[in-house]
């Protein structure tokens, strides 16, 4: 496969590639531009390297291949970033199988059900008279004509096989392919028959601006008063998220996304200009969706309603978003005084307060001023969050003041910057009139009663086996290429070693933290460690993987072709019951390949040190120089492991 990879990036130059999204400029040998995944028109640091055939933001730290580019400037996976690169390059990729042939096929037809869909919805509401009460109901919210066109307004007639009769007479269709589509209901014995009549419809868009699915909102009094499309094979709820299409730019240019509940709430707002609001469909934020806003943009504003359910709404939200594996690690200090590292958010979360009964679309039209002060209001999740879990307490009681910290404990020991939480603790303290020290003594409590808890299944981890197994060991007459690399190794203990994951993160932040000036050209993440666009792909769907998945039935779940490269990668790992072998041996593999990133580094910072006509960027750049080679040389040459084939001739050690 990477064979594949290789191929489309011989042929796509991505200076060109890029060019079609940011405008760049020559410097030296690479070129430069304003980051697209940031907000920042001063200072350009973007910059592309036509020699690697990769890119990096020296503020925001995005980079990597032409592959990482179009997955986060376009919100795609890395099966459809390649299949549209390959589709470009003219790559051929391996041959599909039928069942894969045959639902590529239905997913095609299935669009152009919900296309043709649209646009008989659309006819009824701007030509058709049957339509004068959708109209009504349009011009009652206020949304104008531009808008309505944007978001394909439509309407649904209220008739038992209007639509039916169209797509199958006029359009070719099958009922079967209608049904298919979740725009027909089949009834054991009366056939087929239209499921939405006598709604206004909203056409809903994945992020690539296809037609998935609909919403129909009743215009009478029945229920359900909003009703979607059921799941489909192109269309799941809990990964769309209404407006994304035509938000995306605007949430990068704003590197922020609002997240309002309804339809028209997210209309609405698109059509007064604030057009980073995009809304869930009709359920709780859910671990896709936060994948999808994580692409985007590093602030979220939740903009649910003010009453009970939105309020569980909100809680099921702030759940979703920081429950996410990643973020950076940080340093701190915890209750017992023992230095350790946790997962810093990388997502500012932020509630916004409406006046109470009223919806987003209302406060926008009656005052765009008030949704722009609400904005600039939104109050931070902790404070949230501390008011909503103590306010059915008696806070007087001393029962009532335990279960607040009870409560809020959890929350408080997530937040990394010691500064922030002890702000939330003297914050607390002062809420329930207890002195600070008591709420530090019961988060020491609760984090020893949660390592006792632990079971040594959650903390031990196996050795690895002294030699691969059979399925990744080279067959005789293989080509000397298709040997375990290094990186399939160290993916092999990450997924399958929790403690040889945490072990590699943790040196991998500790190596940095005396070289500040490298800051701008590696986070500590093992992200960077990977230079394969598969093997990186793989690593980020395992991190967004349930917690506590099994990495052999995980595999099984994947598309191609990461599912083969995950079937190779855990090939070479056995379960054993020794831990420290497999944390050496995981220690000793990503020093080698923090090695080779900081040589690829040096090469490049020299070439741009030598190229530059700034004295001050001159300097920096030497800086940096000097900081990467006393980088690689406290990198020391790891020992030789009986647990690999020897890594170390692999790679001319």
């Amino acid at each position: 496969m990477s064979g594949i990879t290789d191929q489309i990036k011989e042929r796509i130059d991505i200076v060109e590639f890029i060019s079609a999204y940011v405008p760049l400029r020559k410097a030296g040998r690479s070129y430069v531009g304003f980051c697209p995944f940031h907000p920042n028109t001063r200072t350009p640091a973007f910059h592309v390297f036509p020699d690697t055939q990769s890119f990096h933001c020296f503020s925001c730290k995005a980079s990597g291949t032409i592959f990482d580019f179009l997955m986060r400037r376009e919100g795609l996976d890395f099966r459809e970033a390649l299949e549209r690169l390959a589709q470009r390059a003219g790559v051929q990729l391996r041959p599909r199988t039928e069942a894969e042939e045959q639902l590529d096929r239905l997913r095609s037809r299935l669009l152009e059900v919900n296309a043709a869909a649209a646009a008989f919805f659309r006819h009824m509401l701007v030509k058709s008279q049957r339509g004068e009460t959708a109209r009504a109901y349009v011009a009652k919210r206020r949304i104008d004509d531009a808008t309505s066109e944007a978001f394909l307004l439509g309407y649904a007639p209220d008739d038992w096989s209007l639509l039916l009769t169209y797509l199958t007479e006029r359009r070719g269709f099958s009922p079967e392919e209608i049904e298919a589509a979740g725009l027909a209901i089949r009834h054991e014995t009366r056939g087929y028959y239209d499921r939405f009549r006598n709604r206004l419809m909203f056409p809903i868009r994945n992020a690539s601006g296809d037609i998935v699915a609909f919403g129909g909102r009743a215009l009478e009094d029945v229920q359900p008063k909003y009703m979607n499309s059921p799941q489909t094979p192109i269309f799941d709820k809990g990964k769309v998220l209404y407006g994304l299409d035509l938000a995306r730019d605007a949430i990068r240019q704003n590197d922020a996304t609002v997240i309002v509940e309804g339809y028209i709430d997210v209309i609405i707002a698109h059509q007064y200009g604030f057009r980073n609001v995009v809304a869930p469909l009709g359920t709780a934020l859910t671990a896709d969706h936060v994948a999808l806003v994580k692409k985007l943009s590093h602030r979220v504003y939740l903009a649910l309603d003010a009453d009970a359910a939105g309020v569980r709404a909100t809680l099921k939200g702030l759940q979703a978003l920081q429950s996410q594996p990643e973020g950076e690690l940080t340093a701190v200090i915890s209750p017992e005084g023992v230095i350790e590292l946790q997962r810093r958010q990388d997502v500012e979360i932020r509630i916004l307060t409406l006046p109470e009964g009223k919806d987003p679309d209302e406060v926008i039209q009656e005052d765009p001023d008030q949704w722009r002060a609400a904005l600039a209001a939104a109050r931070p999740a902790m404070d949230f969050y501390i008011e909503m879990l103590t306010s059915d307490l008696d806070l007087s009681s001393g029962r009532g003041k335990a279960e607040a910290v009870e409560r809020i404990a959890p929350l408080l020991t997530q937040i990394a910057h010691p500064v922030e939480q002890a702000h939330y603790i003297q914050r607390l303290a002062r809420l329930i009139d207890v002195e600070e020290r008591y709420i530090f003594a019961a988060l020491g409590s609760r984090a020893r009663q949660e390592g006792r808890r632990r079971s040594p299944d959650q903390t031990r981890t196996g050795r690895v086996s002294a030699q691969p197994s059979a399925e990744a060991t080279p067959q005789p007459g293989e080509a000397a290429s298709s040997l375990p690399t290094q990186e399939e190794y160290l993916l092999g203990w990450l997924i399958r070693y929790p403690a040889a994951r945490a072990a590699v993160e943790e040196k991998l932040h500790r190596d940095l933290t005396s070289y500040p000036a490298l800051r701008s050209l590696m986070s500590g993440t093992v992200d960077e460690l990977f230079t394969r666009d598969e093997i990186r792909a793989l690593w980020r769907a395992w991190i967004t993987a349930p917690a506590g998945s099994d990495p052999d039935m995980w595999a099984t779940t994947l598309y191609a072709p990461l599912d083969a490269v995950a079937r190779r990668v855990l090939g070479l790992h056995a379960p054993q019951p020794q831990a420290y072998r497999v944390v050496n041996d995981a220690m000793e593999c990503a020093t080698i390949l923090q090695r080779d990133s900081a040589k690829r580094w040096l090469v490049q910072i020299a070439r741009m040190q030598a190229e530059t006509t700034s004295e001050t960027e001159r300097e920096t750049l030497l800086d940096q120089l000097v900081q990467i080679k006393r980088f690689i040389d406290m990198l020391s040459i790891p020992r030789r492991s009986s647990a690999y084939i020897d890594l170390h001739a692999l790679h001319g050690l």
